[in-house]
């Protein structure tokens, strides 16, 4: 049987930074994924530049979309056209993701893909898990667990069936298409329209030389989908073709919950996805560095992982609950979401935006303010 330190599931965004940031600070790591990488991953692989900062390295110009997206245009529900100077990261998840995973491997983690966690049981402050790969299963034994494995979580649908329904419900769905437009290929579009968007906004972006039109709903999504991309392609003097289609959806009902014992969940499987800010990548990196700091403090004091972790978490998971509820009051009505949008609203937002964006500068990564505020 194989000790480890620390197993990590999930090689994404959150799992990725955890086994790179662990096996950096000399613990025996294990990362595993089980899909074969790079994998696709509906994602908008859109995020603030101080992601790097995160993640602990700057993103290499090769990892990124070749058209950079350097400017943000909101059309609100009135149709009223706001615009700002803001520059983002811009990748393809499969691209990004394969990155990080080769990070974790350089700083000494061991990385499989396509093996797949089976089963766990928590013995004493110790994990024991099943993992199956293309040889077979077999058994290997941690003394913590993070695990970030997403929305479909295994390990939390174990601990907590009660977190999903028996289905899922609604969908993201993206089309992608090739042509031309009127849209500039350096901006993010973001439409605050409760037609065409009724729990967030819908947006459309260019990577590489593929226009992202999608949106987000949690019934009917493709009504709203096609509704969608039919008002973009008519007001945006859209032609081309649609090359492929992409949808996702999961019966994972939301909620933060962090886990316990040695046993800590990080990015989208601990709940930390934010549609107000219509982000999640920050959380899940910062998830996972704080999960390794937690297990650190852990290994200093022999108390469970889980009381530190949720100490240094406070803070983002405060902020994602205030955030879950202002979205749901800003999309109640027409009403509310234009007036979101009112000029005391918009100075106030700029100003806090351009204010967190340099404290970010002189904050520490695991003191990230994630934006916007």
């Amino acid at each position: 049987m194989e000790q480890y330190d620390v197993l990590v599931v999930g090689g994404g965004v959150a799992g990725s930074v955890a086994a790179r940031f662990s096996a950096k600070r000399g613990l025996r790591t294990l990362l595993i994924e089980k899909s074969k990488t790079p994998r696709n991953k509906p994602c908008s692989g859109i995020q603030f530049t101080y992601l790097e900062k995160l993640i602990g390295e700057k993103i290499p110009r090769d990892k990124l979309c070749k058209n950079e997206l350097l400017n943000v245009q909101m059309i609100t529900q009135e149709d009223r056209v706001l615009r700002s100077r803001m520059g983002m990261l811009n990748f393809w998840r499969s691209t990004f993701d394969s990155w990080l995973n080769s990070l974790a491997a350089d700083a000494g983690a061991d990385f499989h893909d396509e093996t797949r966690l089976v089963d766990f049981q928590e013995e004493g402050q110790d994990i024991t898990a099943r993992v199956s790969d293309k040889t077979g299963e077999k058994v290997v034994k941690s003394r913590y667990l993070i695990v970030a494995d997403g929305l479909f979580s295994r390990v939390r649908r174990k601990l907590r069936p009660e977190d999903f329904e028996k289905k899922a419900h609604g969908a993201t769905i993206n089309y992608y298409f090739v042509g031309e437009t009127s849209l500039d290929p350096n901006t993010l579009y973001m439409f605050y329209k409760r037609e065409f968007a009724p729990l967030m906004f819908a947006w459309v972006y260019l990577k590489d030389d593929q226009w992202v039109i999608g949106t987000g709903a949690d019934r009917e999504s493709v009504k709203y989908a096609e509704g969608f991309f039919s008002y973009v392609k008519e007001n945006y003097l859209i032609r081309g073709e649609v090359v492929r289609k992409e949808g996702f959806a999961s019966p994972f009902k939301g909620g933060i919950y962090l886990g316990q014992g040695n046993l800590l969940m990080a990015g989208d499987a601990a709940g930390l996805v934010d549609l107000y800010r219509g982000l999640g990548m920050d959380n899940a990196a910062l998830s996972g560095r704080l999960a390794v700091k937690a297990i650190l403090e852990s290994e200093r004091s022999g108390a469970p992982a889980i009381g530190s972790y949720e100490r240094l978490m406070r803070r983002v998971t405060r902020k994602t609950e205030r955030n879950a509820a202002k979205q749901a009051a800003r999309f109640a009505t027409n009403e509310t979401l234009e007036g979101s949008f009112s000029l005391l609203n918009l100075l106030r937002g700029g100003l806090l935006m351009k204010l967190g964006a340099q404290i970010n500068k002189v904050l520490p990564a695991e003191r990230t303010i994630t934006l916007p505020l």
